[in-house]
């Protein structure tokens, strides 16, 4: 036994074999824990004392008791079946998608009515191993990132081209309401028609015609049967409120905005046309990871609540 063997022929049901006669210290228990035969035990610990080139156990009496290279292995054994259980428990973890990174972008918009919060907060509860990296981006921005996999997920609200290769799913939709600084002839009405501030410049977005408040704005203001004065534009809805509240015009926005109160400006329902807007979570389609499968599984679940 004191020839030098290579540890090639090592395998992971050697050390399990090993460890659970060190366990029992009885081959007989140990076979019967491993539901195997005991002559087939004693020849793979004897194929595993070959390998080593040590002996492991001292047979020569009554009782089994380890040698002192057997003591050592033992140790290491163990380390090695612990790393192995972790390694496997961490792999089948991340298989399900409950444990990596996940990079979020969202409009400002986005968590103004609750379901950023919501989505997030939920998915956190469920996979709390996975960390989250969340940041305000603008939705061109988003589309871009995630087309290019830089950015898993985007809070975003359509219409919007979608990049090759993105897919979107919708969580909400909510009114659209008409943001009219204080001191409007309209502001003391509950509800505004369209049509009665149709000589009003309209504060827009910075976005393409086709693509989402732009879009929206030219839409609502065609079916009130006139063409918007289309004025200045703003990075995001914060911003084009406070454009109005200095008086530079009126502006359609989601509803939510309303809840992040600014000094002079006043959100109305509108009476006729009553439009909506969506919210969606764009992703790349067929995307690998599980933590982006189950955060769309998570999204769709709760728009189906909604």
């Amino acid at each position: 036994m004191g020839k030098k063997s290579s540890a090639g022929n090592l395998e992971l049901r050697h050390l399990r074999y090993f460890l659970a006669i060190a366990d029992e210290m009885n081959f007989g228990q140990a076979a019967e824990k491993l539901d195997i035969a005991q002559p087939g035990l004693s020849q793979q610990i004897k194929m595993l004392e070959h390998i080593l080139g040590v002996t492991l156990f001292d047979r020569s009496r009554r009782r089994l008791r380890m040698t002192l290279a057997g003591e050592m292995f033992e140790s290491e054994a163990r380390q090695i079946m612990a790393h192995v259980d972790r390694a496997v428990e961490g792999t089948q973890r991340a298989g399900r998608g409950e444990v990596g990174r996940l990079a979020i972008g969202y409009v400002g918009s986005a968590a103004y009515t609750g379901m950023l919060t919501s989505l997030v907060g939920d998915f956190r509860v469920s996979y709390p191993k996975v960390d989250l990296a969340i940041s305000e981006l603008p939705m061109l921005t988003q589309l871009e990132a995630i087309a290019h996999g830089s950015l898993d997920i985007g809070f975003i609200r359509p219409p919007v081209p979608l990049p090759e290769g993105v897919a979107s799913v919708l969580v909400m939709s909510e009114n659209i309401a008409l943001a009219l600084p204080a001191a409007h002839r309209q502001a003391g009405k509950d509800v505004v028609s369209l049509g009665d501030v149709s000589d009003e410049v309209f504060i827009i977005p910075e976005h393409p015609p086709q693509v989402s408040f732009h879009s929206h704005t030219l839409e609502a203001c065609g079916r009130a049967g006139f063409e918007p004065r289309l004025g200045p534009q703003g990075r995001d809805f914060m911003t084009i409120s406070s454009m109005v509240s200095v008086g530079l015009g009126v502006a359609l926005v989601p509803q939510s905005v309303s809840c992040v109160q600014l000094p002079n400006v006043v959100y109305r329902p509108i009476a006729y046309p009553e439009s909506k807007v969506e919210l969606s979570v764009a992703y790349r389609r067929g995307d690998a990871s599980m933590a982006v499968k189950n955060f769309i599984a998570l999204a769709r679940k709760i728009a189906r609540s909604a």
